[in-house]
């Protein structure tokens, strides 16, 4: 039986204001279980978090 360890719903991260608004995450939902692993990409300086279970 695989347990869940991490979920994540409707996440959403905004820049900006807003007439200059930028969606860097909009609306992403997602599971990690037992035995998964997940990585984050982006080009140096995007803020990337780091994430780990």
């Amino acid at each position: 039986m695989t347990e869940k360890k991490m979920e994540v719903q409707s996440l959403k991260k905004y820049y900006g204001k807003k007439e200059n608004i930028t969606k860097a995450l909009a609306g992403i939902s997602f599971q990690v279980v037992d035995d998964e692993f997940i990585g984050i990409m982006g080009s140096s300086g995007s803020q990337r978090p780091g994430l780990s279970c």
